[in-house]
């Protein structure tokens, strides 16, 4: 509890250190809006072009962002300082969360929030009431929803701790960690009826991209219970596996501070 105590108010804290800015908070939300605005329209009349793929309608878009965008915004709206592991640890700045006897991972977690995942948790809760209402969904399906994007939001912060662990064990690993979350965070709002075969097992069970937007709207509409069984048995093997990983990872860091000495 003590942790958890924590982490509220070093989250709270960032909050009010960014809204002294108040004109560049409010920019960064509504140009992340308008950002995604711009992406959702080309996918929308994509679908409207194509027409039906693989049990896909056009509004079915709407829940595509609507429950990846409003995960996403709550991950990087509050935990964004996970994905500036990398960043930690060739500054030498990692050495800090280690000198006290707090949980580490959260203090990382909270130690930064990303002002324009506001934007998106916003926009993804607007194209989720769009989605909605146009599918006219039962009780049941919004419940099932909510539990969906709370399943959406942890595979997002367990998969790219995962990626951000990998900076431990290489000199500049930056690039690498980065560049593998942008490959699973950028087909994570790909229209989902375009992901078949082998390639739909690969970004569902590998790299799980899938489960972050396209399965959970397929979910929704269906109410599979195998397939729901299915992503929350994933999302509680992801989060087991990126904890692990990243304690484990942890024993490979060597301080890189200014003097250059190591950890």
């Amino acid at each position: 509890m003590k942790n958890i105590r924590l982490a509220i108010l070093n989250i709270k804290k960032n909050i009010k250190n960014e809204k002294e800015l108040k004109s560049s908070f409010l920019i960064s939300i509504i140009g992340m809006c308008l950002n995604n605005i711009s992406f959702l329209i080309l996918w929308y009349y994509f679908g409207k072009t194509i027409g039906k793929i693989n049990g896909w309608e056009p509004y079915d878009i709407f829940g595509l962002y609507g429950i990846s965008t409003t995960s996403y915004g709550i991950v990087m709206g509050f935990f964004a300082g996970m994905f500036k592991i990398p960043d930690y640890i060739s500054s030498g700045n990692f050495d800090k969360y280690l000198l006290t006897p707090k949980n580490i991972l959260l203090k990382v977690s909270t130690s930064k929030i990303q002002v324009s995942a506001f934007g998106d948790l916003i926009f993804g809760i607007v194209c989720f009431i769009i989605f909605a209402i146009c599918n006219k969904l039962s009780i049941a399906q919004y419940l099932i929803s909510i539990l969906l994007i709370i399943c959406s939001g942890i595979i997002l912060y367990s998969f790219g701790l995962v990626c951000m662990s990998i900076s431990f064990y290489l000199m500049d690993g930056y690039n690498i960690s980065n560049g593998l979350y942008g490959m699973f965070i950028g087909k994570s709002t790909y229209h989902g009826g375009a992901f078949t075969g082998v390639l739909r097992i690969i970004f569902i069970f590998v790299m799980p991209s899938l489960l972050l937007g396209a399965v959970p709207v397929e979910i929704v509409k269906t109410l599979s219970v195998n397939s729901f069984i299915m992503i929350v048995g994933l999302t509680i093997v992801w989060l087991i596996v990126s904890v692990v990983f990243f304690y484990k990872s942890l024993r490979k860091y060597e301080s890189n501070n200014l003097f250059g000495f190591g950890g």
